[in-house]
C-alpha cells in the first residue's frame, strides 16, 4: 500500500513476560561458543569447572526479550532516525517472547490489516467453493493487491469486518479506521498481531489456514503496486522459511512500514516463530530506506531464531 489509501476468549499461547527466567536468551543462543553452553565437566574437590564457570556467567548476564528487542530498535533507528518501533516475537511451540517491546502501542496497519480482510472473506459461507473469491483472496495477499483489498472491504461492510474480527480472534486493542474509506488506517498493536497469525494456525478451518498461509509463502518480491516487498523479514532471514505479510504506507505525517509473519528454521518446524515488527517512520522516508531500516533490525534475530 503506497497512499492513505494503502468479546469471545482471547485465543493465545501462554505468554511468559519478557525478564522473566523463562523469557531469557542465554549467550549460547545468541552464538555464544559452545563451551559457554557446557556444565557438565568434572572437576576436583571445592573447584568449579571451568565450563560450568562460564555456565554461570552466562546466568548472570542473561538477554532479555525487552534487551535483543532494544538491540533491533537501535539498529532501526540508526537506519531511520526518529523513528518509533513495535516488537513482538514468540516461540509458538512455547509462547515465550523473544523480544518485545511497546508490544502494546498502537500503529496503523497499512496492508497488515489484509489478514483480516481475507479472513473476513472466507469465512462466509460458500467463499472456499467460489474459485473466483480464492483467486481474490490469493492475490491480495502474496501481491498486496489493494484494488481487490478495496473490493472484498466494500463487500465485507468496511469497518464491520474489524469488529468482527476483533470479536472471533478476541484482539484486545484492534480498532476501525475513523475513515470507513481507508482500510490501512486500521490501528494495531504488535501483540495483536501475533494474535491474528496465532489463530490464523491453530483456529481458522484448515482451507481457510492453508490459503493463507499458501499466499504469504508465495509473497511476490513485487508488489501489484510495484513495491519491493522484500523488506524486514524476507530479506533479513532469507535463508528461513516465511510467510508475511507486509505493510507500507504514506500519510501527511508520517511513513508506516511493517514487517509481519511466521519464520522457521528448518523443514520439520517451517512456522515456529511469529515475528512481527510495526513503525512509524518520518513523513518522506524513501521506501528503501524504511525498508533497510526495518531489515537492520530483524537481522538480529538470527541468533535467536534457532
Amino acid at each position: 500500500m503506497s497512499s492513505i489509501q494503502d468479546r469471545a476468549p482471547r485465543a493465545r499461547w501462554h505468554w511468559v513476560a519478557a525478564g522473566t527466567t523463562a523469557a531469557v536468551i542465554s549467550l549460547s543462543a545468541l552464538g555464544a561458543p559452545a563451551a559457554f553452553a557446557t556444565s557438565h565437566d568434572q572437576a576436583g574437590p571445592g573447584q568449579v569447572p571451568e565450563a560450568a564457570a562460564a555456565t554461570t556467567a552466562v546466568a548472570a548476564h542473561p538477554i532479555s526479550a525487552t534487551a535483543i528487542a532494544q538491540q533491533m530498535q537501535t539498529a532501526i533507528q540508526a537506519a531511520s532516525p526518529g523513528t518509533t518501533v513495535g516488537i513482538d516475537v514468540v516461540d509458538t511451540t512455547t509462547g515465550t517472547a523473544v523480544a518485545s517491546l511497546n508490544a502494546d502501542q498502537q500503529f496503523y496497519t497499512a496492508s497488515v490489516v489484509k489478514l483480516l480482510i481475507a479472513l473476513d472473506t472466507l469465512g462466509n459461507p460458500g467463499a472456499q467453493a467460489d474459485p473466483g473469491t480464492v483467486a481474490k483472496v490469493t492475490q491480495m495477499l502474496s501481491a498486496s493487491d489493494d484494488d481487490i483489498a478495496d473490493q472484498l472491504w466494500v463487500a465485507g461492510g468496511n469497518n464491520a469486518i474489524i469488529d468482527r474480527m476483533v470479536a472471533a480472534i478476541g484482539l484486545n486493542a484492534t480498532t476501525a479506521p475513523e475513515d470507513t474509506a481507508q482500510w490501512g488506517e486500521t490501528l494495531t498493536t504488535p501483540r495483536d498481531v501475533v494474535s491474528i497469525f496465532h489463530y490464523i494456525t491453530t483456529q481458522a478451518p484448515a482451507a481457510t489456514r492453508d490459503l493463507i498461509l499458501g499466499a504469504l509463502h508465495n509473497t511476490a518480491q513485487t508488489a501489484a503496486d510495484g513495491t519491493d516487498q522484500f523488506f524486514g523479514i524476507p530479506d533479513a532471514l532469507s535463508g528461513a522459511n516465511w510467510a508475511v505479510k507486509q505493510g507500507w504506507m504514506d500519510l501527511d505525517s508520517s511513513t508506516t512500514l511493517d514487517t509481519t509473519g511466521l519464520v522457521g528454521p528448518a523443514a520439520d518446524q517451517p512456522y515456529r516463530y511469529a515475528v512481527v515488527v510495526l513503525s512509524t517512520q518520518p513523513a518522506g522516508t524513501s521506501w528503501s530506506a524504511a525498508g533497510a531500516a526495518l531489515t537492520a533490525g530483524v537481522t538480529l534475530l538470527h541468533a535467536a531464531l534457532k
